[in-house]
């Protein structure tokens, strides 16, 4: 008798712990969800701009600024601050792809006459090239001309032109 009371204690020990194993679930935690940000979100903020030889030049900034359209339509726009150690200036994005430049690939734009910081006119205009004018990791190769050839006799300053490069390193 005292053996067939083990048994059937055994058995329910065991159905008891088949039940707790069976109940004792490690609870899913659910991933968050990461926004996949916008390329204006990536390219915005401080950059060390450097010759093609390595040679630092200055600190510029982009700023990204959010805006509306006459429709309603939102739009995007980067503000370049110091750009060349010289120009301010605001150019509004295409949302269109280009499809053979890098999704990062953005616009310099072309003014006619641009100021810089001493008021001196410039020629400038962003050149456009799939490998130029987008981030690229931490990168972007600078590719524009600016050229006074208009202004520089009756600013008096020295004529000068260029179809200037320059990378432009992301600092975090």
């Amino acid at each position: 008798m005292k053996g067939r009371f083990t048994y059937f204690y055994s058995k329910i020990l065991f159905v008891f712990l088949i039940v707790v194993f069976m109940s004792c679930r490690k609870d899913k935690v659910q991933e968050p969800v990461v926004e996949e940000l916008t390329k204006w979100e990536l390219i915005f903020g401080d950059y060390k701009v450097y010759d093609t030889l390595g040679e630092y030049l200055y600190d510029m900034e982009i700023e990204h600024i959010i805006g509306e359209d006459e429709n309603g339509n939102r739009t995007d726009s980067l503000r370049f601050i110091n750009f060349d150690d010289r120009f301010q200036f605001t150019h509004k994005q295409s949302n269109a792809n280009v499809s053979n430049y890098h999704k990062n690939y953005f616009h310099l734009g072309s003014y006619d006459p641009i100021l810089d910081n001493q008021g001196y006119r410039w020629f400038f205009s962003g050149l456009t090239n799939e490998s130029y004018n987008a981030l690229i990791n931490d990168t972007i190769k600078l590719r524009f001309k600016k050229d006074n050839i208009q202004y520089y006799l009756s600013d008096i300053t020295s004529y000068f032109t260029c179809i200037c490069k320059q990378i432009a390193v992301k600092q975090h």
